[in-house]
């Protein structure tokens, strides 16, 4: 455990496991505790910890060629990593441009939206509507589009006043009707907002196809974003699928919005893209941006140091390869049935709202009151609580709270590397069932009578 202070962690209040090791879904500290990481790092290490292939493949490559200035260069593994996306990525999305992570990826795609715009004589196209509840990472372009107040508030006056519309949440919908069945009235309001900003001001529309962070594995119905692509088509507005934290096969798919069977005018990808190995993201684009992005002859105005770095591009190879040789997409199509299936028992507990996800993707809500969905009290701390006692137990997961109205709610998010077994799912599952009862008791010595 660690509190020292030559490193500046995020929570102050928080005494760190030293991690020393890892193999598999498992991490180890220097005390020698095994944890199950059920939220594979931070939704990044897809193929597990301790991957040779990945890491000699990165090794070879530095030898050979650690850095190259996009500027001036390009590189073979680059080349061939883009060529290997294309053919893999949905539609004509046939264009890569590879960054180091998420946020610079998103970034990117919204510094692209614009270009293509503006390429095309329409220099008004410059907002970008985001969904409230939507996560797109901590760089200022992509928290200006996140949707979550939280995050947002201390860097308010430095952030771009982009439009935001409600993101498809049946439990605890926006807007009157949806009794826990989506009228997609929440999709049209993005038609509203257009028009209310004039669609000659809108760039583009970002999305996670599953909202992870701002709604706990949030999975909109089948309609949700053909309704999306038929409104974007109708006013020149781009679309952006952010597939950071679900690309690369999270939710049995190689990319989440294939379920939609929608194919979007981007896609932003990081995480899973290298598994952790390296600090790796991108945009996917289509024939129609590319071609008009390069229409004028002259370079774009954006760089980032790292663009095409052969190390970063050797790890995503690798991990595309494995993903292939494994079968790994097919499996977490297969292993995830079985944990959304399997996960239904936690609905036993008093405490537990609703239980929801895809794929490996699983979020848990907890509620003080099932009737009426009313959240616990914040200062109870239920779901940071779960995760607390999970942790003492061997299994790592997330516990968020003010998820309900920004204040109150709480809910636990499991997503573990995509190598799990069905009898590592159910050892997870056990672990989350037993503190669940543990809280409960917990909550019961508080006043809280269970309904």
């Amino acid at each position: 455990m660690t509190t020292d202070p030559a490193l500046l962690h995020r929570d102050p209040q928080y005494t760190y496991p030293v991690l020393v090791k890892g193999e598999g879904i498992y991490l180890y500290d220097e005390a020698g505790n095994r944890y199950i990481d059920g939220t594979a790092g931070a939704g990044n290490v897809t193929l597990g910890h301790g991957r040779h292939a990945i890491v000699e493949a990165m090794a070879d490559q530095g030898r050979e060629l650690a850095y190259c200035f996009s500027t001036f260069f390009t590189n073979q593994p680059a080349l061939e990593y883009a060529r290997r996306l294309a053919e893999l990525a949905p539609g004509d999305l046939n264009h890569a441009y590879f960054v180091s992570g998420g946020s610079e990826g998103v970034e990117t795609a919204i510094k692209l939206a614009r270009l293509y715009h503006v390429q095309r004589g329409q220099a008004q196209k410059h907002q970008i509507i985001g969904r409230w509840r939507g996560y797109h990472g901590a760089t200022l372009g992509a928290l200006a589009a996140t949707g979550m107040p939280g995050l947002r508030a201390p860097f308010e006056p430095y952030l771009p006043a982009f439009p935001h519309i409600a993101s498809c949440y049946p439990y605890r919908c926006a807007f009157a009707g949806c009794e826990d069945r989506c009228n997609l009235t929440c999709a049209r309001q993005l038609e509203e907002t257009i028009r209310e900003v004039g669609a000659d001001n809108i760039a583009a529309f970002i999305a996670e196809p599953v909202v992870m962070a701002g709604v706990a594995a949030g999975v909109p119905p089948p309609d949700y974003y053909p309704l999306i692509r038929q409104i974007c088509d109708e006013h020149d507005v781009l679309f952006i699928a952010d597939e950071i934290i679900t690309g690369f096969g999270r939710t049995g798919k190689l990319f989440a919005i294939e379920h939609w069977d929608v194919v979007p005018d981007m896609i932003v990808f990081g995480k899973g893209a290298s598994s952790g190995y390296a600090p790796l993201g991108g945009v996917l684009l289509s024939e129609q941006i590319r071609r008009d992005l390069t229409r004028s002859g002259q370079a774009l105005p954006h760089v980032f140091t790292y663009v095409n770095n052969p190390v970063s591009m050797r790890a995503g190879l690798a991990v595309l390869e494995l993903l292939r040789e494994e079968g790994i997409v097919e499996h977490a199509a297969q292993v995830g049935d079985y944990l959304q299936e399997k996960a239904q028992g936690l609905t036993r507990h008093a405490c537990v709202g609703q239980v929801r996800g895809k794929g490996l993707m699983l979020g848990i809500e907890l509620v003080q009151d099932r009737r009426s969905r009313k959240p616990f009290p914040p200062e109870w701390g239920a779901a940071r609580r779960v995760s607390q006692l999970t942790l003492e137990r061997g299994l790592a997961i997330s516990g968020a709270s003010g998820g309900a109205d920004w204040v109150a709610g709480d809910d636990l998010r499991f997503y573990p590397p995509l190598i799990i077994t069905q009898e590592e799912i159910d050892e997870s599952l056990a672990i989350i069932d037993e503190c669940l009862g543990l809280l409960e008791e917990e909550l019961r010595q508080k006043g809280w009578v269970p309904t």
